[in-house]
């Protein structure tokens, strides 16, 4: 294939001349299979292990990584994926200088791939908790508020009551959130309400009051509440581009003709109050978070007299209809009304 570096250059070991002898009725898959007619059917014999393999080079960005997480030899890795293309008639990856990147080809499959494996997750959790959906595996992608806000203590509760459900727990930003369900990575997932996902089907989960975190003997800090108009010309910590917290300070800025001034951005909620602390800047959280939980001497906390301060967390799923019998069990727990307000 024109433009494609060979495969030692991707990585891979170098192909046989030789063919590899397929049972009857399956694909022979030889080093001249190119000159074999385009058009002609192929029959398809992919195991789900090269399925697995696949996706995690892609999301590794690395066979050396992906090898790693499967406990696999890179050499049995490589092979794999150089009989798989070798089998299909067609490039599946690149090697670039920043890693490994799927061809068109393998984007296609990358998507196939996701389904097919998020789909026996699915058929295992309904085969083996069937019964009264007491067993099964939910994986759940949350934003960091969420867990701090409530979600850790429910899903505690949940696990007492359903202790042969296990759970795979992401802390990731709300547009990440939405992609991993979308792709089926995660059964559901908790974000910002601000951050629209068109494509899932989302339910209110609880509401949350954003409040200014400054230092204790800035001018603003023994105000009952403040505009943020009156912010704005601060310097901020600020949490990960794309945050819902984020997206919301930097709407607001804009409405009022400005920039929001991020001088730092910080992955958790602790590093930012330490920084706000440290002088630094100026921060925004949720008020649910400050109670006992953080070092906040120093720092004063001040609500932020907006509407949109006033924030609401969504529960967001595929299908809720269609949700293994566990996964529909937590869903109907979390979204109980008076659950989330202890």
């Amino acid at each position: 294939m024109a433009g494609v570096p060979p495969d030692e250059e991707r990585g891979f070991p170098a192909r046989e001349s030789k063919g590899i002898t397929a049972s009857p009725g399956t694909l022979a898959a030889t080093a001249g299979v190119a000159s074999q007619d385009p058009g002609a059917p192929v029959n398809l014999r992919i195991d789900l292990l090269t399925l697995q393999l696949f996706v995690a080079i892609v999301e590794e960005q690395s066979i050396a990584k992906a090898a790693e997480k499967k406990h696999i030899a890179v050499s049995a890795v490589s092979r794999r994926i150089s009989d798989l293309e070798e089998m299909l008639q067609v490039e599946l990856l690149y090697r670039r200088s920043k890693g490994i990147e799927p061809t068109a080809a393998g984007f296609a499959l990358l998507e196939h791939a996701r389904i097919v494996l998020g789909n026996l997750v699915h058929l295992e959790t309904d085969l083996i908790g069937y019964r009264q959906g007491t067993r099964g595996h939910i994986r759940l992608f949350v934003n960091k508020s969420a867990i701090l806000e409530s979600l850790a203590q429910q899903l505690g509760e949940f696990l007492v009551l359903h202790p042969l459900v296990r759970v795979d727990l992401d802390e990731s930003i709300s547009p990440e959130i939405i992609q991993a369900v979308t792709e089926n990575r995660a059964d559901l997932g908790i974000f910002g309400g601000n951050i629209l996902a068109p494509d899932l089907e989302c339910f209110p989960y609880r509401q949350d009051n954003l409040v200014a975190i400054l230092p204790a003997d800035h001018p603003l800090a023994n105000r009952p509440a403040v505009r943020f108009s009156e912010l704005v010309a601060l310097e901020f910590i600020s949490l990960e581009k794309g945050s819902s917290i984020d997206t919301l300070c930097i709407k607001a800025a804009a409405e009022l003709g400005r920039q929001l001034k991020v001088r730092i951005r910080v992955s958790g909620f602790d590093a930012l109050l330490r920084l706000v602390q440290a002088r630094m800047g100026a921060g925004v959280v949720p008020q649910e978070i400050t109670a006992g939980r953080f070092d906040l001497a120093g720092l004063a906390v001040v609500p932020i007299d907006e509407p949109w301060a006033l924030r609401t967390l969504v529960l967001a799923v595929r299908d809720r209809a269609s949700l293994p019998p566990a996964t529909r069990l937590l869903v109907d727990y979390l979204l109980k009304p008076g659950s989330r307000d202890a």
